[in-house]
């Protein structure tokens, strides 16, 4: 009998998951019970000033690691991790050395609150400590992303040629050609090799496009909307144009397609991609290997990891690309796409049958573009966007279109100044 009652305790304290959800009636000595912690442990973890007061929902940490953890990782400007990199971690006057593992991870580290000073340093070619991050633990497992500005390649330098000579024209011998050549790296990386303005040697990098992508950007064609078009679309809605042409101001200064090389790349649409849409879509599959694609909303904090932010239309392709490799209908599912920036999980909003056949209309032009945001407003919210559109609501488009947080970025009052600039130049 008393094994039974201790293999039930046990059983209970690992039914406990860390961190905790507050349920409907917990109270904070219930929950340090069944998690063989004390309610002073659990006060100090949670900064509860008042153990009385919990809300449904709210989160406990039950322990230090969940509470003060902190995990660092390394990305190079490719979104590939950066394996063997010898870093330091110093926090509380401990330092926590060593190299990364094979997913780019140092090993993780548990601060002794949230007040804790976390510095992240790491060792360049030349053997330098170089300091990278400084922040504070705070509450919850931090997770740090670092991504460098650089390429890392995993190659091995060749042979010295026997008859080479060990400096050029030191021994009155001609300068001789080097043998060998780039080791093959990351498939998604090829390398090309030419020759600069004088003459010398350069290996270009550049990143594999999925051919399933190529083929969508292949069909993007440069046609503006035409102002018959911006009229048929507004009369299918009962609305004025000039809304529809705020949307697009708003969404994306009207610019609907950006270049995949600066000078002569190819044209294709605007997108914006979000981690967190990949996320739900792939149920969390990839958010310890590839947390950059995978995880909780970017921000636009300066302040933020440069994975943990918003970043260029450059950004967001790489992220595109990468994402696609692991999943092409959910990585396509979450970008925002084009003129409108409607995102492809929208498809049935928009009358698609999937995301994939939603951004071949978007790749089409604009003119596709537009008879998508014609559809995403008349079916969004079961019609209520398409109300909001035609009463020029704005706080109600902003609402729908760009859901709950637009006031945090005045999305409302900027559709509405916009529309003033567009209806006053009708008249």
């Amino acid at each position: 009998m008393t094994m039974h009652m201790m293999g039930k305790a046990a059983m209970t304290e690992q039914s406990v998951q860390d961190p905790y959800l507050v349920r409907r009636g917990d109270t904070l000595g219930m929950i340090a019970k069944r998690c063989g912690k004390s309610v002073q442990d659990l006060r100090a973890l949670n900064k509860l000033s008042n153990p009385n007061l919990l809300e449904v929902g709210q989160t406990l940490y039950l322990s230090k690691e969940t509470a003060f953890g902190v995990s660092v990782l390394f990305l190079d400007a490719l979104r590939h991790p950066i394996e063997n990199l010898r870093y330091k971690i110093k926090f509380d006057g401990q330092t926590s050395a060593g190299q990364t593992s094979a997913n780019g991870a140092a090993k993780r580290v548990t601060t002794k609150d949230a007040k804790s000073r976390v510095e992240v340093s790491v060792q360049d070619l030349q053997g330098e400590w170089i300091n990278v991050c400084r922040t504070a633990s705070d509450y919850g497992h931090k997770l740090i992303t670092l991504v460098s500005g650089a390429l890392v390649f995993n190659g091995l330098t060749q042979p010295h040629p026997q008859d080479a000579p060990g400096k050029p024209g030191s021994d009155g011998r001609k300068k001789g050609e080097g043998k060998g050549g780039p080791d093959k790296n990351n498939p998604n990386v090829n390398t090309k090799k030419t020759k600069g303005k004088n003459g010398q040697a350069i290996i270009q990098v550049g990143i594999e496009i999925p051919q399933g992508l190529i083929t969508l950007f292949d069909s993007y064609k440069d046609a503006r909307i035409s102002e018959k078009q911006w009229e048929d679309a507004a009369e299918s809605l009962s609305c004025e144009v000039a809304v529809l042409k705020a949307i697009a101001d708003v969404e994306t200064k009207g610019a609907s397609f950006w270049r995949l090389n600066a000078v002569d790349g190819k044209q294709v649409p605007s997108i914006l991609f979000e981690r967190h849409w990949f996320k739900r879509l792939t149920k969390g599959a990839y958010d310890k290997t590839h947390p950059d694609i995978s995880g909780p909303a970017y921000t636009s904090s300066k302040e933020a990891a440069a994975a943990d932010r918003y970043g260029s239309h450059s950004t967001s392709y790489l992220r595109l690309i990468n994402a696609y490799r692991l999943d092409p209908e959910a990585a396509l599912a979450s970008c925002s796409w084009g003129k409108f920036q409607i995102m492809g999980g929208e498809f049935k909003n928009c009358g698609q049958p999937s995301a994939s056949d939603m951004v071949t209309i978007m790749c089409g032009g604009e003119a596709g573009q537009i008879r998508l945001l014609a559809g995403f407003i008349r079916h969004k919210a079961n019609g209520k966007l398409w109300s909001a559109v035609q009463g020029k609501d704005w706080a109600n488009i902003a609402l729908y279109y760009n859901g709950g947080g637009y006031k945090k970025n005045a999305y409302d009052t900027k559709m509405h100044a916009a529309y003033e600039k567009f209806a006053s130049q009708k008249t």
